[in-house]
């Protein structure tokens, strides 16, 4: 019934390349053979012996000048500032943000009491 001669073994067929990848894996992590001889390494010539090392030195940061801002060369009179309507909303979020009147009124140089008569207004 079946034929079992040499010519049509198929399992012999399956098993050669079985073998061949077991070979392989084994030869991969069979331990390397050791050498015999230490490995002398010939002295190096007196120039690369006296070598400095490459290593930078650390140095404190130098101060850095502060310039102190400019002072205000005119500070409009309260009649001369005049607040746009438009910055309402802006001074409203910057007092709902922490933001003081007075410090309001020294960036558009007014008085405290204007800034306030202002969001009564608007």
């Amino acid at each position: 019934m079946f034929d079992r001669s040499p010519q049509h073994d198929d399992r012999r067929d399956r098993r050669e390349p079985n073998q061949s990848a077991r070979q392989a894996a084994e030869a991969l992590f069979a331990p390397k053979p050791q050498r015999a001889e230490p490995i002398v390494r010939q002295a190096a010539p007196a120039s690369e012996a006296a070598r400095k090392p490459r290593v930078l030195t650390i140095v404190a940061p130098a101060p850095i000048p502060r310039e102190e801002p400019a002072a205000r060369t005119h500070v409009p009179s309260p009649k001369e500032a005049v607040i746009p309507a438009a910055h309402v909303a802006r001074i409203r979020a910057w007092l709902s943000y922490g933001m003081t009147a007075d410090q309001v009124a020294e960036t558009y140089g007014v008085t405290a009491a204007e800034v306030e008569r202002i969001l009564r207004i608007g």
